[in-house]
C-alpha cells in the first residue's frame, strides 16, 4: 500500500508541477502578445503621424508651386511629385489600427484631391483667362490650409487615441 501511496503523490506532484509551468508559460506568452501588439500599435500610429504630416507638406508645397507658376511665370514641371503621396498606405493604416479616425482621412483626401485637380489643370490648361487662374489659386491654397487644419486635428486625436490605449493618460 505504501508503494501506491508514494507512485500517487509522485503522479499527483507530477500533475500539479505540469499544471503550474502550462500556467506559467500561458501567462508569459498572453504578456508577450500583449506587448507585441502595443508595440505594433505604437509603430502604425508613429506612421500614421509622419503620412499625415507628409500630406501636408506635399499639399502646402503643391499650393505655392501653383501660385508660382501662375503669378510668377514658373511653369509647373510634369514631375512635380518625386515621390508617391502614400494616400493608400495612410488608409490602410487607420483601417487597421484606429479606424475611428476614417472620416478625418476622408476629409484630407478630398481636399488633397482638389489640390491636384489645380496641379493637373495648371499644367494642361492652356487658355487661362484672369478669372480661372485667380479661381485655381484661391482653391488651391483653402484646399492647403484646410489640409493642414485636419491634419493637426487628426494627429492631436491620434495622440489621445495612443495614450488611452496605452493607459497613459
Amino acid at each position: 500500500m505504501n508503494e501506491w501511496i508514494g507512485l500517487i503523490g509522485a503522479l499527483a506532484g507530477t500533475a500539479i508541477g505540469g499544471f503550474v509551468t502550462y500556467k506559467l508559460a500561458d501567462q508569459k506568452h498572453a504578456f508577450e502578445r500583449a506587448a507585441e501588439k502595443e508595440c505594433r500599435l505604437i509603430t502604425a500610429c508613429e506612421s500614421i503621424h509622419s503620412l499625415l504630416s507628409e500630406i501636408a507638406s506635399c499639399a502646402n508645397t503643391l499650393s505655392i508651386m501653383i501660385i508660382k507658376d501662375i503669378e510668377y511665370s514658373s511653369p509647373l514641371k510634369d514631375n512635380i511629385l518625386k515621390e508617391k503621396v502614400q494616400l493608400d498606405r495612410l488608409r490602410m493604416l487607420v483601417d487597421f489600427y484606429t479606424p475611428s479616425l476614417n472620416g478625418d482621412v476622408k476629409a484630407i483626401t478630398e481636399q488633397f484631391n482638389i489640390v491636384i485637380k489645380a496641379v493637373v489643370e495648371v499644367l494642361f490648361k492652356e487658355y487661362r483667362t484672369n478669372e480661372w487662374e485667380s479661381k485655381t489659386v484661391v482653391s488651391a491654397t483653402i484646399a492647403a490650409t484646410k489640409i493642414t487644419r485636419l491634419v493637426q486635428v487628426t494627429q492631436e486625436k491620434l495622440g489621445q487615441l495612443v495614450q488611452f490605449s496605452l493607459g497613459t493618460d
